[in-house]
């Protein structure tokens, strides 16, 4: 009974990990598209945007990735990719024209096929509308990206995949430490009859049979 458990053990512990990589390549897939959707602006440009819903939201230089044609500003569709990141002057305006705060954060950075890029600010949306980025920059071709947290870590599904993982992995861990135990348990052995122990009677111990004294297979 107990090496089947065992075995249901491993069986589960293999499945939970598989399933748990899976879910996560599912999570990198939705974090690159979630990339793909954030707002590109290039420097020079003004663009506006009509935010759903309320919330933080980022704003991110962007080193590597591709820019569309926007309607209004100087700028053709094209790629980019450069090692440092250009610095940038972003100001968001609400649709009563005020600037809305921005807060210094660096601490959210992506790298999908779609982009790479790390946040410079974020600023807060109490009330969904319609908002204005201007981007200015000495590199012309600086992109500025604005959207919602971009980190893959972040994902639901990565961070449900990381969990499954490490269930998945206790099991089989759990599993091995059984089997090894088991292994490791001394067997059933046979009386041998020990003399020269000072008594005149023989004394009676346990031990492990021999190799020697095992019995020849019969032809």
């Amino acid at each position: 009974m107990r090496a089947r458990a065992n075995a249901l053990l491993w069986l589960l512990g293999i499945v939970i990990t598989v399933a748990a990589f899976v879910v996560a390549m599912r999570g990198v897939e939705q974090n690159d598209r979630l990339v793909a959707d954030l707002v590109r602006v290039p420097a020079g440009c003004a663009t506006t945007v009509d935010v759903s819903a309320s919330g933080t939201y980022f704003v991110y230089v962007e080193t590597k990735g591709r820019v569309d044609a926007i309607d209004g500003c100087d700028n053709d569709s094209r790629t980019y990719n450069t090692d440092r990141a250009p610095d940038v002057e972003v100001t968001i305006l609400d649709r009563a024209g005020d600037v809305v705060d921005q807060t210094s954060d660096d601490t959210v950075s992506y790298s999908t096929p779609s982009g790479v890029g790390r946040s410079i600010s974020s600023f807060e949306v109490s009330e969904p509308g319609r908002f204005v980025i201007e981007v200015r920059s000495a590199t012309q071709t600086a992109v500025v990206t604005v959207g919602a947290d971009a980190a893959v870590e972040k994902n639901r599904l990565v961070l449900m995949a990381v969990m499954g993982v490490l269930v998945g992995l206790l099991m089989m861990a759990i599993a091995l430490i059984t089997t090894v135990r088991r292994r490791r348990r001394p067997q059933s052995t046979g009386p041998v009859v020990m003399y020269g122990t000072g008594s005149d009677e023989p004394s009676l111990t346990w031990a492990p049979p021999r190799p020697e004294d095992r019995a020849s297979p019969s032809n």
